[in-house]
């Protein structure tokens, strides 16, 4: 019997399939120039991802709730599922504003220039911040299991060491097309930032990303997010994990944190979501997650998201529900 063809650029590991399409659904980049030790606030802008980048200087990062973590030249840092949080040039710099309202250069549609401090002085810390959103349910999994500060040091990750000089020389050096060629480098630099963090945690144990890397459990995560709106049962769960139900429930639940059928069902409002804020209507978003009706979706994405599937349309239609 003749046997499907793998083509080259098809992936088998687990991971690697959950994460090939990741996409940003909007970024807005920062560089920062600051004098002195004022902090600035960065605001709580929930389903995304806020950064800081050092390049020269030293900064603190504070989140409430946790002591403020040093940031030193080449250090990449990650805020996830929009904490509200502090930079600074010292712990408990003077409040200064929040970074969204104060005075700023505009190079582009989605890049800024923010210099802090007296005229004509130069700046004792260099960075760049910003704040993403991801257009994949993968990344807001992998987000939920984040803790609230991730530090990594680019100098040991060759593609990230060589990113913040070239992003540097473009804010130093204006030239034609410099907003495209910055925006650009930037997405490099927060995507490089994710797989280094995700590298970094190959000893995980539990949740998401483990099941992910497992080699049974992560052809459940694949096949979920393959065809989320497929009638999953625990049956057909387990059989793609190639394991007895009660073996792979018991298992399943001890790794992920959640049911089996319980991570069926966030993963569909992930991608729910994803789909109402591009504009897709409620009923097809209802139909392509296997729901009989719109009242059915309406119903189940509320009970797991806390929302409404109107009112994340209407953000999207207003401007909030994107970048």
């Amino acid at each position: 019997m003749a046997t499907a063809m793998t083509m080259p650029w098809e992936t088998t590991d687990e991971l690697t399939a959950a994460l090939f399409h990741v996409r940003m659904r909007g970024a807005f980049y920062c560089w920062t120039e600051s004098s002195g030790g004022g902090a600035v606030e960065m605001p709580r802008i929930d389903h995304t991802l806020s950064f800081h980048i050092v390049d020269t200087g030293t900064a603190y990062l504070e989140v409430d709730g946790a002591d403020p973590v040093r940031l030193d030249p080449g250090t990449l840092a990650l805020v996830p599922r929009g904490l509200g949080h502090r930079i600074s040039a010292r712990p408990g710099g003077a409040l200064l504003g929040r970074a969204d309202q104060l005075p700023q250069t505009m190079i582009g549609d989605s890049f800024s220039v923010l210099r802090i401090g007296p005229a004509g002085v130069d700046p004792d810390l260099r960075l760049l911040c910003g704040v993403v959103a991801f257009d994949s349910p993968a990344v807001e999994g992998m987000l939920e299991v984040l803790p609230p500060i991730v530090t990594v040091d680019s100098l040991e990750y060759p593609v990230a060491r060589a990113l913040l000089p070239l992003l540097r020389d473009e804010m130093d050096t204006p030239r034609p097309g410099g907003s495209a060629v910055a925006t650009r480098l930037a997405d490099l630099l927060v995507v490089e930032t994710v797989r280094a963090w995700i590298a970094r945690e190959e000893a995980t144990t539990s949740g998401w990303l483990a099941a992910a890397r497992d080699p049974q459990l992560g052809r459940v995560i694949a096949a979920v997010q393959r065809a989320p709106g497929l009638a999953w049962s625990l049956g057909s769960l387990a059989a793609a994990a190639r394991m007895s139900r009660t073996s792979f429930a018991v298992r399943f639940t001890a790794v992920v944190g959640v049911a089996p059928m319980t991570f069926v069902g966030q993963w569909r409002m992930r991608v729910g979501r994803g789909m109402l804020l591009r504009g897709d209507t409620v009923g097809a978003v209802a139909s392509a997650l296997g729901y009989g009706s719109e009242a059915a979706f309406s119903r189940a994405f509320q009970r797991i998201t806390g929302e409404t599937p109107g009112s994340v349309r209407r953000s999207a239609r207003g401007g909030a529900g994107a970048l």
